[in-house]
């Protein structure tokens, strides 16, 4: 059977993967213009297209490496978006805020069972919004983890106190 452009090209990618003959199958036969290829095919694709898969392997990488959240500045972004979200929830408007919850519990049981209202510290959330501009200060340089170890030992010894070993 010959392949289409489009089978051809599917087909050099799965070889690309590292996948086998039989996996490379399955999936051909889930594409949109199914397709199935033979173990000595795929082995001529692999021999005859070793610069093209060295190719499409090292534009996959740069793409993963320059795209998306790979990116500081995506990732800053969509953590600056989940940092205002938790500020409206947590600081709300001018009239509320939710830095302290109502809570509601039941104390007792049966006929002397009464309802108690109190209000506790949101303390979860407050945990959360620190850990996210924690993120965002480490993101941006803010916040360098570093380790420096500048200890110097110093070993001194006394060859005349010192026992040969003979009895």
């Amino acid at each position: 059977m010959r392949l289409k452009k489009a089978q051809k090209e599917i087909l050099l990618k799965w070889v690309a993967e590292g996948l086998q003959s039989d996996e490379i199958n399955q999936r051909a036969r889930e594409f949109c213009d199914p397709f199935e290829v033979s173990r000595r095919t795929v082995t001529h694709y692999r021999n005859t297209r070793r610069i093209d898969i060295s190719r499409i392997l090292a534009e996959g990488e740069h793409e993963a490496l320059s795209a998306g959240l790979a990116l500081t500045s995506e990732r800053v972004k969509k953590l600056k978006a989940l940092a205002l979200r938790l500020e409206r929830d947590l600081f709300g408007d001018d009239n509320q805020d939710y830095i302290w919850t109502d809570q509601v519990k039941g104390v007792g049981s049966g006929d002397i069972a009464e309802i108690v209202e109190y209000e506790e510290f949101n303390s979860a959330e407050i945990a959360a919004y620190r850990g996210i501009l924690d993120d965002i200060a480490k993101e941006v340089g803010g916040r360098i983890d570093r380790q420096d170890v500048t200890a110097r030992l110093v070993v001194s010894v006394d060859w005349n106190d010192a026992e040969t070993g003979d009895d």
